[in-house]
């Protein structure tokens, strides 16, 4: 099948792109300034931007359904309303293409648009709260939920994703948090981790979640939602299951929330002076004061998705920042 797939240059695009190809589906990936740098060559690539619905519509015809997984994945923005345009307007052009077409829509929301949890995982039945957002991020993949799930409601033939924290082998980017902090500590470039360390977030390897997409696109019940995520575990779990691979204590400091806060705003207000995006924002802090913590029994159940234990994964992932010489 001819697919058009947005997001397919990011960390879990690129993975989900091969995982597609390598099940026989002819890709088209829409690209912003259609650079094809390290992305497959048996794929098309066609420059255009999610934000321009006449070029997304162009790049449909003649397709059997689209992926679309992209979406400001940052801290900050010079431009904040680019998280409104990319994340929310995105999703509203490609929901305006599939129906046009009359084809499927593989949308990739995230964990945040389900919200926040307690220590107890919940699974697809929970809708985020609204507001208070921490985050424009959070705010605007929420906003777009909303938006994919209106869709449903109306019939629209469309399959909702959500992915736990993302990790694994590939680009050490904000969309890939985990493996770059572990790339970050072994070379004694993290100064600490924001708290306790001590919230539940749900851990997904990026391989998984790749084929979670492929499988979602051949057999997900039209309108439904699913949780691609992983094990639930702590920051400190994360960092001991390295500590182990690594064979070297990995343990960081742990800064106060109230530090890290202030810290945060320092970075915010001097991104805004200089246009450096911040390694940290005092709204990040409240991302990682809540607990993250979901459960994928139902995409295991009709998707076939399976979770890579934390201790094989944050394994396979240091033993490759090793072999490439990051860690």
């Amino acid at each position: 099948m001819k697919l058009l797939v947005t997001g397919g240059a990011g960390f879990l695009g690129r993975n989900v792109v091969s995982a597609l190809l390598a099940r026989g589906h002819e890709v088209v990936l829409l690209v912003r300034g259609g650079r094809r740098s390290g992305l497959p060559d048996n794929a098309e690539v066609i420059a255009g931007d999610v934000r321009d619905e006449a070029v997304f519509q162009n790049a449909a015809r003649g397709c059997g359904a689209i992926l679309h997984s992209a979406a400001m994945v940052k801290l900050w923005s010079a431009r904040r309303a680019d998280f409104d345009d990319i994340n929310v307007g995105g999703i509203r052009h490609a929901i305006a293409a599939a129906r046009a077409h009359h084809i499927r829509l593989v949308y990739t929301s995230s964990f945040m648009a389900v919200g926040p949890t307690t220590e107890t995982p919940v699974d697809e039945a929970q809708n985020h709260p609204g507001s208070p957002y921490r985050n424009d991020y959070e705010r605007t993949k929420a906003l777009a939920d909303v938006v994919a799930q209106d869709y449903a409601k109306e019939g629209g033939d469309i399959v909702i994703l959500y992915p736990g924290v993302v990790y694994g082998p590939g680009e050490l980017t904000d969309g890939n948090l985990i493996a770059k902090m572990l790339a970050d500590r072994m070379n004694n470039r993290l100064p600490g981790i924001v708290g306790p360390g001590d919230r539940l977030w749900s851990y997904a390897y990026v391989d998984e979640v790749a084929q979670g997409h492929v499988a979602a696109l051949e057999r997900g019940r039209k309108g439904e939602r699913y949780l691609l995520a992983g094990d639930n575990a702590t920051l400190t779990q994360v960092f001991s299951a390295a500590s182990r691979k690594a064979g070297r204590d990995l343990t960081p400091r742990k800064l106060p929330y109230a530090l890290s806060r202030l810290v945060g705003r320092a970075m915010w207000l001097w991104a805004d002076t200089t246009g450096k995006p911040p390694d940290l924002t005092h709204e990040a802090v409240g991302i990682f004061e809540k607990h993250w913590a979901y459960r994928s029994d139902k995409a295991v159940r009709e998707l076939g998705y399976k979770v890579r234990p934390l201790e094989e994964g944050i394994g396979a992932t240091v033993d490759w920042l090793i072999a490439e010489g990051r860690g």
